[in-house]
């Protein structure tokens, strides 16, 4: 007799096992261990910022509503939402993956960063999660949610972001271990490495008015802190030697060479047949890239009619045509240096000191910069 298959389907699928309502419901059951900020913020409709600032009573410049407000807090008691600090205590075991969230994945210095955080990782046998914000504060907050689910022992946060540091303190709040590397001028709300942004500065700029350079132009990203520093300190080198009105600073809006390079397409036009700056500092060596493409591009001769130095020593620095002069700010030992301290705090628990690690940078002379004409 030929099998009724719709029958014996029916019968293995009767009396079924009463199934949550929602995901909701199924994470209350499971525990509130499994809920993070970011499903407090999906359920609440709001972003992840926004119910981070909410919950760990944080202000900013941007006023909050009493009905968002309530609607985040009511999203979180109901999804019995805690902060992972007190789960991973509980537990009181590692997972040996160390997340990092990284402004910029395609920063060539941030390059040379990772490559010395993989390097002690990887010795001391922990694994990485990397994730890339591209300058967005909310976003990396999304990853410490995700770090915060995967139960992450600890976080490096490598690089700085515009309006972003409000936001990032909020990470301290659910992960006991983070470290910040890169593009810092000072401490903040975690422990960081970092290089000495004024005596980087204070190294190219004398380095040029040695030279004998007085006509000095600054190119500068402005969207990291680090960088509007190094500006800052141009400015008053410049007033402090007398020249403060020859001081002209250069704002581009991209990380990479080509904002860089469009301006010196304009600085050099016609061949230098309006009156050039003898030299540019350039506060980064993917600034300084473009620059040389466009002196080329121009018929400017670096360094006979133009002395250009940059800053970070990027790999490709040394094989630019000229090879750019530069100030080292030794990323890979940075990054190096930023895994063993967040390493040894997580090994040491609460047994180990948290202070800032500043790297003293050097100035590397190549054939970018010379002597301006005439001199």
């Amino acid at each position: 007799m030929p099998v009724n298959r719709t029958t014996r389907r029916e019968d293995r699928t009767i009396a079924p096992k009463a199934e949550p309502r929602s995901v909701d419901e199924a994470r209350r059951r499971r525990g509130s261990t499994s809920t993070t900020l970011r499903d407090v913020a999906q359920r609440s409709g709001v972003s992840v910022t926004t119910a981070s600032r909410i919950l760990n009573g944080r202000t900013s410049g941007v006023p909050i509503r009493d009905a968002t407000r309530d609607r985040v807090l009511t999203a979180a008691a109901d999804l019995g939402y805690k902060p992972n600090l007190l789960a991973r205590g509980l537990r009181g075991s590692r997972s040996s993956l160390i997340g990092v969230i990284a402004r910029d994945v395609s920063d060539p210095f941030h390059i040379q960063v990772l490559q010395g955080v993989n390097e002690v990782t990887r010795a001391r046998e922990f694994r990485l999660f990397l994730g890339h914000v591209d300058y967005r504060p909310d976003v990396a907050l999304t990853y410490g949610s995700m770090f915060e689910r995967s139960h992450a022992d600890g976080i490096i946060v490598l690089g700085d972001m515009v309006d972003g540091t409000w936001s990032l303190a909020d990470l301290t709040t659910h992960h006991r271990f983070v470290v910040g590397v890169s593009d810092r001028v000072g401490a903040g709300a975690f422990p960081g490495v970092y290089s000495d942004a004024h005596e980087g500065t204070r190294l190219a700029l004398e380095h040029l008015w040695g030279l004998g350079h007085r006509t000095i132009v600054c190119v500068s990203d402005p969207a990291t802190e680090d960088q509007r520093l190094r500006t800052t300190l141009y400015q008053a080198f410049m007033r402090e030697h007398g020249v403060g009105d020859l001081a002209v600073a250069y704002p581009i809006g991209q990380p990479d060479p080509e904002p860089s390079y469009r301006l010196g397409l304009e600085l050099f036009a016609g061949n230098g047949a309006r009156r050039l700056p003898t030299a540019i500092f350039a506060t980064s060596d993917t600034i300084a890239i473009g620059l040389l493409r466009a002196a080329y591009q121009a018929g400017v001769v670096v360094p006979r009619d133009v002395s250009i130095i940059g800053f970070d020593n990027i790999a490709i620095a040394a094989y630019t045509v000229p090879p750019l002069t530069t100030i080292s700010q030794s990323g890979e030992e940075m990054g190096r240096r930023a895994a063993s301290l967040l390493l040894d705090m997580i090994e040491a628990d609460d047994g180990f000191e948290r202070r800032d690690v500043v790297l003293q940078p050097t100035l590397i002379v190549r054939d970018s910069t010379a002597a301006p004409p005439g001199a």
